[in-house]
C-alpha cells in the first residue's frame, strides 16, 4: 500500500492553508498590547509597531460601527525584513501582517502608509468576517471524491487513484472588487485613502476607451499587475458610487446579505438589498462613468498634446532618459511580462525605431556615468547571510557586459549619478522611513543627507546641474511635494509645495525644473523656473504624464499612462508650444456623484482627531518578549466518497472527516491534522507539526532548517474466504467448507523531516527519516469442527521499514498569470534513499512458545531517482514541455514490493499505475500545451470560468530488473489533456482536468501464477482541485 493514500490526503488539502512562510529565527521578537490589538515586531521595527498600535486602536470603533461587527482580538505582525510593501489579512486567524516599507506604486497616489494600510487591512478583517455564513472557525466544508483504477494484479488490494476531487462549499463569498473597494473606502471621513489622481487616471482611461473591466472580471484576481490593480480601482469606484447613490448603510446591508445561506453571489445580495442584480448596478454605473468622463474631458480632447508614442509594448514602461547625443532613449520596461517585476533597461534608437534590452532584472531608476559606458542602477538581491530581499546599487559596464555590486545591505534604491561622475545619490529605508544618502562612484564613503525618523518618504533624487544640491519628491500624508537639500546635507527647502501632487523633478540644461503635477486633476508636465518662479505647462494629456527627461534640444521623453498601461512618449519642442491655457479637465472634489448619503454614526467619534492625526514622536507602550500565540483552531469538515473497495456498500464508501489547523502568529509553529472513518471503521489519520524557529547551536552556525514531524495511520479492509477440505476432481478443486471473514490492512508511518534552502530561494535540500510498519489482521472465525472452535484474530506484521532520504529540489517557475495551468521554467528533483527493512516476503513463520512469528529477511539497499521538468515557452502562451524520470535500486535485485512504478495519474498515463514496475525505471514525456480559450469571462452561478488549455503528449518508458532491455521493449503511449481554470465563490481557485491516454504496446505480466494483460487500451483520468499540483510535477512541497 505504501504511502500513496497519505499523498492524496495532503494534496486534497494543501492549498487551503497557504500562507507567507518566510521566517527569520535570527531576529528577536517583541509584543506591545493595546485595548483591542496586540502588535508583534522584531528588533529594529519598534517605531512602526508603536504607531501601528496607536492607529489600530483609534480606527477600531469607527470601522466596526460601519458593519455592526466586532472581531476578537487582532494580532498585527510587523516586518522590516525585505524591501517589500504590502499588508495581508488572515481573517480566519485574526492576524494582519504589515511590511514597514511604504508603498511606492506607479498605479497609486501618495498616502500615509501606516494610516492607510492599517485601516485598509482592518476593514478587510471586519467586513469579510461580517459576511461569513458561519464563524471564522469553519471557512468551508469540502466534498471529496477518490475513484481508482480497476486493478487486475492479484497481489494489489486496489488500484491507484484516477479521479481526485476536492471541492469547497464555502461559508464566504465576497467578490474581489467589493472586498478591496470597501477596504479602500474604510471610513470615507478618514481620508487616509481617497480617490486620488492616479485612481481617476486609470478609470478615466478605461471608460473613455471603452475597455473597462466587465462585471464578471471585477469579481476575481488572477490577472496581470495592471489587471489586478484595476480590480482594486474599479472596486473602489463602484463602492463609492453605491455609497453615494444608495447610501453608505448599503455597504453594511450588502455585506450582511452575503452571509445568508441562500446567497452565493453578490448579485443575490444586491437583489435583496438594492432590488437590482449586479449587471443592472454595473450597467448604470459604467454608463454614468463613460458619459461623465466624456463630458468632463471635452476641452482636453480639443487640445491634446501627447507627443509620439515610441515604446508601445507592455504596460510597464518607465524612467526614460536621452543619450548624451539625443539620438537614443533609454528606459525601464517589463515588455510583455504579466507583472511589473520582471523588467530591464532598454535602448531605443530614434532613427531606426528599434529597441533592444541592454540590462536585465532592473526595475529602479538608472543613470549613466558621464564619460563612461556604464550604468548605475539598483536591484533586489538576497545575497546576504539572512536571505533578506533588499535593494543595493550596481554598475553595469556596457562594453565588457560585466556587473559590479557597489553596496551591500544598504537598502539603497532610486540612484542618480552626479554630473561630474563622482557621486551617487539614492534613497535608503529603515523602520518605515526613507532618507537620502550618497556614496562615491565606487560605492564607498556612505554619507547620510537627511534625517527623517517618523515615516517620511523621499523619492527620485537628482543632482542639480552644478551638483550643489539635490532635488527630490517628499511626502508624509497625501500627495507629494518637491524639495531640495544641499549635496553635503543640511536643512530641507521646499521648492513646490501645495495641495496638488508634484513629483518626478528633473533639470533642463538651463537649470529649469521639469516635473509632473496633477493641478488640473490630470498629471501633466510643467517647466518651472526657480529664479522667477514662473511655470509653463508642456503637455495636455488624457491619461497622465510622468518621469520626464529633456534633451539639450528641448525635446521631452516621458512615461505616459494609457488605458493599456504606461508607454514611452516623445514630445518635440514645437509641440510643447501647442498647449492652450484653460483647456483643462473638469475636476470633481467628491467623485463620482459629488454628494454623500452617510450612515451618520461617524459623528459618534472624534473625526477631527482621526483626520488631523499626530503620529510623530509618540510616547509608546512598554514592550515585552514575544511568547508564542496560537491562532484559534480552524476546522474544515469534509465528506469523502472513497471507492477503493468495490465490495463496500454505498454507505461504506462515504467517509466523513475533519481537517484541523492552527499556527502561531509568526508561523514558527503550525499544526495540521485530519481524520476520516467510514462505517467499516476504515480510517485515514494524519498529523503534521512544523517547526520554524531557532535551534540551539545550529542557529549560531548560520543554519535555519525547517523541521517537520508527520504521523500517518491508515487502515483498509477486504472480505476474504477461508477454505477447508480441499478435494481435487480432475482439474476442479472442491472445498468442504468456505468460511467468510475479513482482513484488515494497517499502515503506520512516522516521518522526521529537515528542510533547508540551498544557493537560492528556488533551491532546497530535504533530509528525511521515515519509519513504517505494515500489518495484516485476519478476523476471527468459527472453525468447521464439532466444537465450533473460535479461531482468534491474528496479526501479521509483515513489514518494518526504515528509510533515510536526501532530496535536492530546484523549482524555478517564471511568475505569470498562467503559471499554474501552464508553467514556464524548470523543476528538478534528485532523490537518494538508503532503506533498511525487515520484510517477510514469502509469508514464512516459525512457532515460538505457541505463537507464530514472521521470518523476516533484511532488505538493505540504496535508491537513486532523478526527475526533471522543462517548460519552454514557444509563442503566445504555447509551451513545449519535457519530463524525464530515471531511477535505480543500486546493487542486487530487490523484491517487487520495493519497485518503482511508472504509470498512472502521476506518471505515464497511457498505462495503469501498477502495470509497469521494476527496480530500474526510465521515462520520457513530451507535451505541447496551448490555450484553447482565454479570457472566457463567463459566470455560472458562483463559478467564474477564465481559461481552458489543451495539451497533446507522447511518452516512452519502461521499468525492469537487471540489465537495461532493448528499446523495442519500451512502452509507448500518447494522450490529450484539457485543463480548465475557474474561481468558485470569487475567492477559491478551482482547477479541473480531464486526461485520455492510450498505450500502444500490449504485454503480459505473470503475477502469482496469474497472467495479467495490459496495453492497447484507453485510460482516463480527471480531477477538481485547487491547482494542478498533481500534474505539474512538484509544485507542492508536500508531494514527496
Amino acid at each position: 500500500m505504501k504511502l500513496f493514500i497519505s499523498l492524496f490526503i495532503v494534496v486534497l488539502s494543501s492549498n487551503i492553508f497557504a500562507q507567507f512562510t518566510e521566517f527569520h529565527p535570527e531576529l528577536d521578537w517583541y509584543t506591545i498590547k493595546g485595548k483591542h490589538v496586540e502588535v508583534h515586531f522584531h528588533e529594529g521595527a519598534e517605531r512602526t509597531a508603536q504607531v501601528v498600535l496607536k492607529i489600530a486602536d483609534e480606527v477600531w470603533d469607527p470601522i466596526c460601527s460601519l458593519y455592526d461587527y466586532q472581531p476578537d482580538k487582532v494580532h498585527y505582525i510587523i516586518k522590516d525584513i525585505d524591501d517589500y510593501s504590502n499588508g495581508a489579512t488572515y481573517f480566519f486567524d485574526n492576524k494582519i501582517e504589515i511590511w514597514t516599507s511604504a508603498l511606492d506604486f506607479d498605479l497609486r497616489g501618495a498616502h500615509n502608509w501606516l494610516r492607510n494600510v492599517i485601516s485598509h487591512e482592518f476593514t478587510h478583517m471586519v467586513q469579510i468576517q461580517a459576511a461569513m455564513k458561519l464563524n471564522r472557525s469553519v471557512p468551508a466544508f469540502f466534498l471529496q471524491v477518490l475513484t481508482y483504477e480497476d486493478e487486475r494484479r492479484p497481489d494489489i488490494l486496489y488500484g491507484f487513484p484516477n479521479v481526485v476531487v476536492s471541492y469547497p462549499l464555502a461559508t464566504i463569498n465576497v467578490p474581489a472588487w467589493f472586498a478591496e473597494g470597501t477596504a479602500q473606502y474604510m471610513r470615507k471621513e478618514f481620508n487616509y485613502d481617497n480617490w486620488d489622481s492616479h485612481r481617476d487616471m486609470i478609470l478615466r482611461s478605461y471608460a473613455l476607451d471603452n475597455n473597462m473591466l466587465t462585471w464578471n472580471e471585477m469579481g476575481v484576481f488572477g490577472k496581470t499587475s495592471l489587471g489586478n490593480e484595476s480590480v482594486y480601482n474599479s472596486g473602489f469606484a463602484l463602492t463609492r458610487y453605491i455609497a453615494q447613490k444608495y447610501g453608505e448603510d448599503k455597504l453594511r446591508d450588502v455585506t450582511k446579505a452575503l452571509g445568508k445561506f441562500g446567497n452565493f453571489t453578490i448579485d443575490a445580495a444586491f437583489k435583496d438589498v438594492l432590488g437590482k442584480d449586479g449587471n443592472d448596478i454595473y450597467g448604470e454605473w459604467s454608463s454614468f462613468l463613460k458619459n461623465d468622463y466624456k463630458k468632463r474631458s471635452e476641452k482636453i480632447l480639443a487640445n491634446l498634446v501627447t507627443g509620439e508614442q515610441i515604446a508601445k509594448v507592455g504596460f510597464g514602461n518607465f524612467y526614460p532618459i536621452f543619450s548624451k547625443d539625443g539620438k537614443k532613449v533609454y528606459y525601464i520596461s517589463s515588455k510583455s511580462s504579466d507583472y511589473f517585476g520582471p523588467a530591464g533597461i532598454y535602448e531605443y534608437d530614434l532613427e531606426s525605431r528599434t529597441d533592444k534590452n541592454i540590462v536585465s532584472a532592473v526595475r529602479s531608476t538608472f543613470s549613466f556615468i558621464p564619460g563612461q559606458n556604464k550604468i548605475v542602477y539598483a536591484k533586489i538581491s538576497d545575497d546576504n547571510p539572512d536571505w533578506y530581499n533588499v535593494h543595493d546599487l550596481f554598475v553595469y559596464d556596457l562594453s565588457t557586459e560585466d556587473e559590479t555590486r557597489l553596496t551591500h545591505n544598504l537598502r539603497a534604491n532610486n540612484p542618480s549619478v552626479s554630473n561630474d561622475g563622482k557621486k551617487i545619490v539614492f534613497l535608503f529605508q529603515k523602520d518605515g522611513t526613507t532618507n537620502l544618502g550618497t556614496v562615491d562612484i565606487d560605492g564607498k564613503n556612505f554619507k547620510r543627507l537627511t534625517f527623517f525618523e517618523n515615516g517620511e518618504q523621499v523619492y527620485n533624487p537628482k543632482f542639480s546641474p552644478d551638483n550643489s544640491y539635490i532635488i527630490f519628491d517628499y511626502s508624509y500624508a497625501n500627495t507629494r511635494d518637491i524639495a531640495k537639500v544641499n549635496s553635503e546635507g543640511g536643512n530641507i527647502e521646499y521648492i513646490l509645495s501645495s495641495d496638488n501632487d508634484e513629483r518626478n523633478p528633473g533639470f533642463d540644461k538651463n537649470g529649469n525644473i521639469i516635473y509632473s503635477s496633477d493641478e488640473t486633476g490630470i498629471f501633466n508636465l510643467y517647466l518651472y523656473n526657480p529664479v522667477d518662479k514662473s511655470k509653463k505647462q508642456l503637455t495636455n494629456v488624457l491619461g497622465g504624464a510622468f518621469m520626464a527627461s529633456i534633451s539639450d534640444d528641448g525635446d521631452i521623453v516621458y512615461s505616459g499612462y494609457t488605458s493599456t498601461g504606461y508607454k514611452i512618449f516623445k514630445v518635440s519642442q514645437s509641440d510643447q508650444q501647442k498647449v492652450i491655457a484653460g483647456n483643462d479637465y473638469v475636476r470633481l472634489n467628491n467623485p463620482p456623484l459629488d454628494m454623500d448619503k452617510p450612515l451618520g454614526n461617524i459623528n459618534d467619534f472624534n473625526i477631527s482627531a482621526l483626520k488631523n492625526y499626530e503620529d510623530k514622536d509618540i510616547k509608546g507602550v512598554e514592550k515585552e518578549k514575544y511568547s508564542g500565540v496560537f491562532s484559534r483552531l480552524t476546522f474544515f469538515p469534509f465528506l469523502r466518497f472513497d471507492n477503493y473497495n468495490t465490495g463496500n456498500t454505498v454507505l461504506e464508501k462515504f467517509k466523513p472527516g475533519l481537517f484541523v489547523s492552527s499556527n502561531d502568529m509568526l508561523n514558527r509553529y503550525s499544526i495540521f491534522a485530519g481524520g476520516s472513518i467510514n462505517a467499516r471503521m476504515e480510517r485515514d489519520l494524519f498529523l503534521i507539526f512544523d517547526y520554524r524557529n531557532k535551534l540551539p547551536l545550529i542557529s549560531s552556525l548560520g543554519l535555519r532548517p525547517e523541521l517537520s514531524v508527520e504521523l500517518y495511520s491508515i487502515s483498509r479492509k477486504a472480505d476474504v474466504d477461508v477454505f477447508f477440505g480441499a478435494d481435487t476432481v480432475g482439474s476442479v478443486v472442491n472445498y468442504d467448507f468456505i468460511i467468510p471473514t475479513d482482513v484488515s490492512y494497517n499502515l503506520f508511518e512516522f516521518d522526521f523531516i529537515v528542510r533547508h534552502r540551498l544557493f537560492s530561494r528556488d533551491q532546497n535540500l530535504q533530509l528525511k527519516y521515515a519509519y513504517s510498519t505494515y500489518t495484516a489482521t485476519l478476523g476471527s472465525f468459527i472453525l468447521p469442527d464439532e466444537n465450533k472452535t473460535l479461531y482468534p484474530t491474528t496479526k501479521d506484521n509483515y513489514f518494518n521499514g526504515n528509510n533515510l532520504e536526501a532530496k535536492y529540489m530546484w523549482h524555478a517557475i517564471l511568475p505569470t498569470k498562467d503559471d499554474d495551468i501552464n508553467p514556464v521554467g524548470l523543476d528538478v528533483n534528485l532523490t537518494y534513499n538508503y532503506e533498511f527493512n525487515d520484510f517477510n516476503e514469502n509469508g514464512n513463520y516459525t512457532v515460538e512458545d505457541g505463537i507464530l512469528k514472521p521470518q523476516y529477511s533484511n532488505f538493505n539497499f540504496h535508491r537513486l531517482e532523478l526527475k526533471t521538468g522543462f517548460y519552454i515557452p514557444v509563442f503566445d502562451s504555447h509551451t513545449f514541455n519535457t519530463t524525464l524520470r530515471l531511477g535505480s535500486i543500486l546493487g542486487p535485485q530487490q523484491p517487487d514490493f520495493f519497485d518503482f512504478y511508472l504509470g498512472g495519474l502521476i506518471g505515464m498515463k497511457a498505462y495503469p499505475f501498477y502495470a509497469i514496475s521494476g527496480n530500474e525505471i526510465a521515462w520520457l514525456n513530451i507535451t505541447y500545451r496551448f490555450p484553447l480559450f482565454r479570457n472566457i469571462d463567463t459566470k455560472f452561478g458562483h463559478l467564474y470560468i477564465d481559461k481552458i488549455f489543451l495539451s497533446f503528449n507522447g511518452d516512452i518508458g519502461n521499468a525492469w530488473n537487471g540489465d537495461i532491455p532493448s528499446m523495442s521493449t519500451f512502452k509507448k503511449g500518447v494522450g490529450a489533456e484539457i485543463r480548465i481554470q475557474l474561481n468558485s465563490y470569487y475567492l477559491f481557485p478551482t482547477s479541473i482536468f480531464f486526461n485520455a491516454s492510450y498505450g500502444f504496446d500490449e504485454f503480459d505480466r505473470n503475477v502469482n501464477n496469474q497472467i495479467v494483460k495490459y496495453g492497447k487500451e484507453w485510460n482516463f483520468y480527471g480531477g477538481i482541485l485547487f491547482g494542478f499540483e498533481i500534474l505539474n510535477f512538484n509544485k507542492s512541497s508536500r508531494l514527496r
